[in-house]
């Protein structure tokens, strides 16, 4: 009798064994099938960007529901951009070239392949206003083989490069009917080569830096716009001048020469920089480059890679992080003040946004997406709640990213933030999810042929008796 009795519990044992077994494989089969499937409606949204946001922005929704990892996570938040973009359409399409944005965002520059025109973004940024961005102005002059042009911080004075060597600075108070107010003669005599390769404009607009393509700097005093007067003239010794940035009070200047040598300058006395280092890049080229708005950073793009020095003293700079990007080629970096907003330009049609408000964990959080062949230009708001994308095949675009820190945050509760609740059909999700069950993510709930996509993690953690009626409705 005793051993029936231990022969009876091995067996009861064996059955809990297998039972548990059973229930484990069914619960890692339903985890998989989520995750694949859930994978699957990602992609599925990122195909359907462009041509229908909406349906991208359900299913990516229902992609994050299902299984909430990152790289779901990170299409959601591209789907959700995609609905804050506008294109300018006015724009020649396959002729944007370069953008300046004011601090705030309001007022921006935009050169095409046939002038310079003076837009409005306030019509969509304003909370009391509805409207539209609007051209109000164009620029005249002689811009055609030449795309240097800045704003200052309050888009009320502008600095454009000319073809002849010139920059001519604008008087933008009234955005309708720009002034010119005087021209800045850069080049020196008997040059090879007067064209400006790159200049820049302080905050206040008071002071400008120019630089040439045969390897001339100058900074000028722009206290009296009318009558520009040139505080000093350096020829760096890597000659030609391909890109200058400055930090927020014009005290530190970082100077591309050659497209690959960046030196430091101190314009502390703009009647004598000095030039304090030069970086050691650890790669033969480089071309797109940005200093900080303190002057406590700057950032070098190479080939699949932009890279963060540390100039807490200019003269002796540190290398501190290395930012992975899918482009080959970069052609452009904008960054808010705060760092929470790092975009960068180049080939391959995405965008990458960073946040680099950590120093020491700079993230790769999203992209803009939707240019198919290259973004060549970009800005960025000083308070990173525009941004302004130019390529040739979408001419410019302008992306609303003042809800990014909620999005970033939460981007799933930012999308159902809305009143239909991003209802999927069953066509639909047969359409899209093919035959996985729909019950078990919450069809039929609101309705018999609807699914709500922000209520599926809701539907996912109901009882078992809801698995058991699932599979008694599937059979």
């Amino acid at each position: 009798m005793k051993r029936l009795v231990i022969i009876g519990l091995a067996v009861l044992g064996v059955i809990a064994m297998v039972g548990s077994l059973l229930v484990y494989l069914r619960r890692e089969a339903f985890v998989n099938e989520r995750t694949l499937l859930a994978r699957s409606l990602a992609l599925q949204a990122s195909e359907l960007r462009d041509v229908d946001p909406y349906t991208s922005l359900r299913l990516g929704v229902a992609a994050v529901h299902i299984s909430p990892d990152a790289t779901n996570r990170r299409a959601l938040i591209e789907s959700l951009l995609v609905l804050r973009r506008e294109d300018l359409f006015s724009l020649n399409p396959r002729g944007a070239r370069s953008v300046a944005l004011s601090q705030d965002g309001h007022v921006a520059l935009i050169k095409d392949a046939d002038e310079i025109g003076v837009w409005d973004l306030s019509g969509v940024l304003e909370p009391n206003m509805e409207g539209a961005v609007e051209k109000q102005a164009k620029l005249d002059g002689d811009y055609e083989d030449v795309d240097a042009l800045a704003l200052s911080a309050d888009g009320r004075t502008a600095l454009v490069g000319q073809d002849d060597g010139t920059a001519v600075l604008w008087d933008l108070n009234n955005l309708a009917k720009p002034t010119r107010l005087g021209a800045v003669d850069a080049s020196a005599e008997n040059e090879a080569d007067r064209r400006i390769g790159a200049l820049a404009l302080s905050r206040d607009g008071r002071t400008a830096c120019i630089g040439d393509l045969d390897g001339n700097f100058s900074i000028w005093s722009l206290g009296v716009k009318k009558k520009p007067i040139r505080r000093s003239h350096v020829r760096p010794p890597s000659g030609r001048v391909s890109s200058i940035s400055l930090d927020a009070d014009a005290r530190l200047a970082a100077i591309l020469t050659k497209d690959k040598d960046v030196a430091i300058w101190d314009l502390g006395r703009h009647d004598n920089p000095i030039q304090r280092s030069r970086l050691a890049l650890p790669f033969k080229t480089a071309e797109p480059i940005y200093l900080t708005a303190d002057g406590g950073e700057i950032l070098v793009g190479s080939s699949h890679r932009a890279d963060i020095w540390s100039l807490a003293d200019p003269a002796k700079p540190i290398h501190t992080a290395t930012l992975d990007m899918p482009n080959k080629d970069l052609y452009g970096i904008a960054l808010s003040d705060s760092g929470k907003i790092a975009l960068f330009a180049g080939d391959g049609g995405s965008v990458p946004l960073w946040d680099l408000s950590i120093q020491s964990r700079p993230a790769n959080v999203s992209s803009l997406k939707n240019y198919s062949q290259e973004v060549s230009r970009i800005a960025v708001s000083a308070n990173g709640e525009v941004a302004l994308t130019a390529g040739p095949d979408r001419g410019v675009t302008m992306w609303d990213l003042r809800d990014m820190p909620e999005i970033l945050e939460d981007p799933v509760d930012v999308a159902c933030n809305a009143p239909d609740s991003l209802k999927i059909t069953r066509e639909e999700w047969a359409r899209y999810a093919g035959d996985a069950d729909w019950t078990r993510y919450g069809g039929g709930l609101l309705g018999e042929d609807t699914l709500a996509a922000c209520s599926i993690d809701w539907a996912l953690g109901l009882n078992p008796r809801r698995e058991s009626q699932s599979k008694v409705g599937k059979a």
